[in-house]
């Protein structure tokens, strides 16, 4: 099992390491079920952060948040979760609460991506021969694109 995300982030490194690992310690569970990640530095700004079962079994690998508890403050703070509400990825749940609380139930990895990344880019996770491409710009629909024309007319020079 290999996932792989790659994105433009509009924050520095220290910024974007908090929130994702944030997430993916404590809303996707990924370094107790044995997966490991790192990023690597493209050019122009992109990273690409990838993911791996270096332990562990995939039946308890997610990439979306199914927490229905409201986001601690010290979240919100420490590891910088407001920029998920400022994005508008982490939500209030009135039915749930008094509104005064943020949540992230049904949150995919790649929201979090995009909530991190500079506008009117995308966010990519390639997958064998397709891509699934999420642009950052949320009034645009993510859809998955064939990109085995592209691998097949590529030249070798």
């Amino acid at each position: 099992m290999q996932s792989t995300w790659i994105f433009k982030p509009k924050f520095s490194r220290d910024i974007y390491d908090k929130v994702i690992r944030c997430f993916v310690d404590e809303y996707l569970a990924w370094g107790e079920n044995g997966i490991e990640y790192h990023y690597e530095t493209l050019k122009d700004g992109w990273v690409c952060l990838t993911a791996w079962m270096d332990t562990g079994s995939c039946e308890y690998y997610s990439e979306t948040s199914f927490d229905c508890e409201p986001i601690p403050g010290q979240y919100l703070t420490d590891n910088m979760f407001i920029l998920l509400v400022e994005a508008g990825v982490a939500y209030r749940q009135k039915q749930w609460d008094d509104g005064g609380s943020y949540y992230l139930e049904d949150v995919d990895i790649t929201q979090v991506f995009a909530a991190l990344s500079e506008k009117d880019t995308n966010v990519y996770a390639p997958n064998g021969a397709k891509c699934y491409v999420y642009p950052v710009d949320i009034v645009k629909s993510a859809k998955h694109v064939d990109m085995l024309d592209a691998y097949l007319t590529l030249k070798v020079t």
